[in-house]
């Protein structure tokens, strides 16, 4: 077991705030050292594929870059951290430059997107900077208190450190003589946390698999069907193509609704999917972490910090309508005007606070998935009417009437004939937290809608 401030914890626990793209991301660019790249279930192919696509079937640029750098929920918090694991540029805020002057505009739009265009056809370009309330005091810790000390088993189990507490994992692995345990000090840098998260994804032993040389890791994820409970509401319905002779999914057909409601994992973060999977995603040790958070005594947590990391939803404007497992935060509020302080005095600034500007003005988040950014939240992110396939290793390809047969001469030794067509019907909500697991433990989408057999109705297929 290994003995750690709240400082080191805190990075621990900052794995459950981190979107399933923001994790694949950082593998694809290299960012987990001195390792072989590593896959898992399907998450990584679907990361790819909406990385390769092309932007003219999102309905715009922004929609694809909110995929593949999907914001951290718990952005301000994580900002904070002695070692930050997700390099996501933090937040910024842009205006119109002629729109912010006019006093007489009802609307006025502050976007997050840098590059979105004003309902009035000019760029958002000018940058305006948030004033947040300062700190009164300095604060202890990010989400656990700082000068608190816990001890992390190596199965990423982490309690509060206390001589009793040590006790019994000694007494459970045998151990009668503590003159002969070893105490050894490792300094923690960046690649040292990335290996930690590489292998909290993938062992049941991560410290010992991150910390002891020549240690022979063993992957630990399986599939696992979800048995909870249903709350059925609307349907998706996707025509499946399979190869009788093999007994294989070759490909689905699906419509930008389920390609959205697919695709819309990639903003979701772990934290969040494990309190929809009840902490049984049968992923790595991360199942531990989670529970960790949820048994540890809340007053080690600093303010709610622990129920942010139960379900810290996807970030504000994230989510995606149909996926309602995918809710977002709610968006704040933003108000305009003059700075009141000292220090900017005079300056056009935004808050989230009425009170901090002098003159305020309301002004309206800009949507980036409607085409003039003023109206309510757009449905998705890709564009209607479309049609897609889905390979069967989550390989996402938008189909048009030429490139369709081009598609199916791609098929290697496939004879029309052998081809057989099947309409699958996906229930909305309980088969979406089945989905989500799939994509994190199965390795091809026939196991996703296949092997759990609750998941689909299909006439004369099995």
């Amino acid at each position: 077991m290994a003995e750690a401030s709240g400082d080191f914890v805190d990075v621990l626990f900052s794995f459950l705030s981190l979107p399933l793209g923001t994790i694949t991301r950082l593998q694809s660019e290299g960012k987990f050292p001195h390792s072989q790249p590593f896959e898992i279930g399907c998450i990584n192919n679907l990361y790819r594929s909406v990385k390769g696509l092309n932007p003219d079937v999102f309905w715009n640029k922004i929609c694809k870059d909110m995929l593949i750098s999907p914001r951290n929920p718990l952005e301000a918090s994580c900002q904070k951290l002695k070692v930050k694991v997700d390099d996501t540029l933090p937040t910024k805020y842009f205006m119109c430059h002629s729109c912010s002057r006019n006093k007489d505009l009802l609307v006025v739009l502050v976007s997050t997107f840098d590059g979105a265009r004003c309902h009035c056809g000019k760029l958002m370009k000018k940058e305006t900077e948030l004033l947040v309330e300062e700190p009164k005091e300095e604060e202890n810790g990010v989400f656990v208190k700082g000068d608190a000390m816990f001890l992390i088993f190596d199965d990423l189990r982490v309690i509060r450190s206390s001589p009793g507490n040590s006790v019994q994992p000694l007494l459970k692995h045998r151990y009668k003589d503590l003159s002969k345990m070893d105490r050894v000090v490792v300094d923690l840098g960046v690649n040292e946390i990335f290996n930690i998260l590489k292998q909290a994804l993938t062992s049941k032993s991560p410290l010992s698999d991150a910390f002891i040389e020549n240690k022979e890791s063993k992957p630990s994820y399986t599939f696992s069907p979800y048995t909870g409970p249903s709350h059925l509401k609307d349907n998706f319905e996707i025509k499946v193509i399979v190869s009788k002779s093999q007994n294989k999914v070759l490909f689905a057909e699906a419509n930008a609704d389920f390609i959205d409601f697919l695709v819309s994992f990639l903003t979701t973060p772990l934290g969040s999917i494990l309190n929809l999977m009840n902490a049984k995603l049968s992923l790595g040790s991360i199942d531990n972490l989670y529970t960790s958070v949820k048994k540890l005594n809340p007053s080690w947590f600093t303010e709610s910090s622990n129920k942010s990391l139960l379900n810290p939803r996807v970030a504000p404007q994230f989510g995606c309508k149909s996926n309602n497992l995918n809710a977002s935060q709610d968006t704040p509020k933003y108000w305009y005007g003059t700075g009141a302080v000292k220090d900017n005095m005079g300056r056009i600034m935004i808050s989230k606070r009425k009170d901090m500007v002098q003159d305020p003005k309301e002004v309206k988040l800009f949507e980036p998935r409607c085409c003039d950014g003023a109206r309510e939240l757009a449905v998705g992110f890709m564009k209607r009417p479309c049609l897609f396939v889905v390979r069967d290793d989550l390989q996402v390809i938008p189909i048009t009437t030429t490139s369709s047969i081009l598609y199916l001469q791609q098929l290697e030794n496939i004879q029309l004939n052998d081809l057989e067509e099947h309409l699958v019907e996906i229930r909305k909500s309980h088969e979406v937290i089945k989905i989500h697991n799939s994509l994190l433990t199965a390795c091809s989408f026939a196991a996703i809608i296949l092997v759990q057999e609750n998941l689909i109705h299909i006439n004369g297929f099995s």
